[in-house]
């Protein structure tokens, strides 16, 4: 619960002295104190709303509201406007000193995020109502009442101004509706026109990415969200190069990574996709190296499967497998190249022979036609292995594998 107090400058005080509002928390069993101060920067009869969390300051005689949003990072740059310029607008800009904003005491200054603007015109019957009438009364939160007229009026943000007009800096704008309740869509489609169209650079979409991302436990616009509204409608459109689509899909893992948060495969997928149809092999093999490309099974798996295509594929693949500690994965690949003997080495070798699929290695032996494999795998099963030849396959195929021994 907050309390809210207007101070106006007493007559006779310096010129640059203008309207404040000084915000308090009303704890139960505790004193109010004062947590932030909310410059206005002219003076006059003033009204105040709370809209979605955010502070609705109107002044009567400009006939303009200003807003507040005091989970904004507070100015301290002392040269700072932080006024964003309307060219819409027919009421001239707000200019508020240049004086020392700073947080004192954990009591934080707040200037207006956007330049005033006037709320939207009401007509009834035809005739239009007059706005910030003398006649208004407003009531917490968001309740405006024309006692003249008889009109109660509810007060609310119009989305489609704050994403078209009203914030010029797009990073400004999301990190704006993440504070504000039901605007996921708002903040999707945004992305989506901006890296569909190619209307800003990498640097300011990596930027957005980072102010979505640091959410904690990230609930609002989640990867999901991300992959249908924003990166498939991007992956769909062949006009985009290849270059650019994994630029963007680059950039979106290096903000998962720097705010800690888990990747999903399918971002991972996709760029080992993108990277491969246009045959730029040596980004894929520094991205993996690197481990910008986290190592995961599935993954692993993928770059296996590169093998005939991109040789080196294969042993990038058998590094994040050691480095996942899958020891079951690493004798599968290994047995899908042919080779049966480093499979069955590395298996003895680590202690891990509970891992390899002993039946599969026999498969294997006798798939190549080399009598002499296929023998020494036998053997090794039979008297070599402690799980012995039995524990390797069900009976039937152990029958048959017994067989060919003979003949063999």
């Amino acid at each position: 619960l907050f309390l809210a107090i207007m101070k106006n400058p007493r007559v006779g005080q310096e010129s640059y002295k203008t309207a404040e509002i000084s915000l308090y928390v009303l704890p139960q069993d505790q004193p109010a104190y004062k947590v932030a101060t909310l410059l206005l920067g002219i003076t006059g009869r003033f009204a105040l709303n709370c809209v979605d969390n955010m502070i609705v300051v109107h002044h009567q005689n400009s006939k303009t509201s200003m807003m507040f949003d005091i989970c904004w990072d507070p100015t301290t740059d002392s040269n700072s406007q932080n006024i964003i310029q309307l060219s819409t607008t027919k009421m001239p800009p707000l200019v508020i000193p240049n004086f020392s904003l700073r947080n004192e005491n954990g009591v934080r200054t707040y200037r207006p995020i956007l330049q005033p603007m006037s709320i939207a015109p009401f007509s009834y019957e035809g005739r239009p109502c007059e706005m910030y009438s003398s006649s208004w009364v407003v009531f917490q939160p968001d309740i405006v009442i024309d006692a003249k007229l008889g009109f109660l009026w509810e007060l609310k943000l119009s989305v489609f101004k704050l994403s078209t007009q009203m914030v010029c800096s797009k990073p400004s704008l999301v990190k704006l509706l993440l504070h504000r309740k039901n605007y996921r869509n708002t903040i999707l489609s945004t992305l989506r026109s901006l890296i569909t169209t190619k209307s800003a650079d990498l640097s300011v979409i990596g930027v957005m990415f980072d102010i979505i991302n640091s959410v904690i436990d990230n609930v609002i616009v989640t990867q999901d969200d991300m992959r249908e509204e924003v990166f498939s409608p991007m992956l769909n459109k062949d006009e985009l190069s290849v270059d650019y689509k994994v630029s963007i899909i680059t950039e979106y893992i290096r903000s998962l990574r720097l705010n800690k948060l888990r990747v999903n495969y399918f971002y991972n997928e996709i760029l080992v996709q993108l990277l491969t149809r246009s045959d730029n092999f040596y980004k894929l093999h520094q991205l993996v190296q690197f481990q910008v490309l986290g190592d995961s099974g599935p993954l692993a798996c993928l770059l296996l499967s590169l093998a005939q295509t991109y040789e080196p594929a294969f042993l990038l693949g058998m590094d994040m497998l050691r480095r996942l500690g899958d020891d079951k994965g690493i004798g599968d690949a290994l047995l899908s190249q042919g080779a049966v003997t480093e499979a069955v080495k590395y298996a003895g070798s680590c202690n891990k022979e509970d891992k390899l699929n002993g039946g599969r290695c026999i498969e294997e032996a006798l798939r190549t036609g080399d009598n002499g494999l296929f023998y020494a795998t036998y053997q090794y099963f039979k008297t070599g292995s402690k799980r012995g030849i039995e524990n390797v396959a069900d009976a039937e195929t152990t029958a048959l594998f017994l067989s060919l021994f003979n003949e063999v």
